[in-house]
């Protein structure tokens, strides 16, 4: 199964989540990461993004921004099995996939279709200070080559019918 994307078409992205998140000093004290995890205001039913994050005062050695995570909610299970003594939740939530983001850089995040909708999340390193979050959803075209050989052979199966249907 290969997937094929138009990604350098005119109109092909459009830019859904742009924020500058600027971190608390006060969590040093607390050992808590600078910048508390950021779930993006809506829910996608895209799996293709351009993931941007940056931040120019930091170290050079500083290579990694954080973590970009499809979060799928609503999942029917019975947590009580796994959290003892804790009250039933009617459904849990849970991380699908994560990436890895580089800072000061665009990565191509590709997410398995595991549903037909879901949550991104951004979650920076802990000792990064501020970073500006830039997220564009792939809306152009994207052909998939199993669907192609489905295709195919429905159509070959078409011609077999109408052969057979004229004999």
């Amino acid at each position: 199964m290969t997937i094929n994307l138009d990604l350098t078409a005119v109109g092909a992205w459009e830019l859904t989540y742009y924020q500058k998140l600027v971190g608390n000093p006060q969590n040093r004290r607390i050992r808590a990461p600078l910048i508390d995890p950021v779930e993006l205001p809506y829910l996608t039913d895209k799996h293709v993004f351009l993931v941007g994050a940056s931040w120019l005062n930091a170290k050079p050695s500083w290579v990694r921004a954080g973590y970009f995570y499809q979060q799928i909610s609503g999942i029917h299970i019975d947590d009580t099995v796994i959290f003892e003594g804790l009250g039933q939740v009617p459904s849990a939530e849970i991380d699908g996939n994560r990436h890895l983001i580089k800072l000061n850089a665009i990565e191509l995040v590709i997410f398995p279709k595991l549903t037909s909708n879901y949550r991104l999340r951004f979650e920076a390193m802990p000792w990064i200070e501020q970073v500006t979050l830039g997220v564009w959803e792939y809306l152009g075209t994207e052909t998939d080559t199993t669907e192609d050989l489905v295709n195919a052979v429905r159509s070959k199966l078409e011609t077999i019918e109408f052969k057979i249907d004229n004999l």
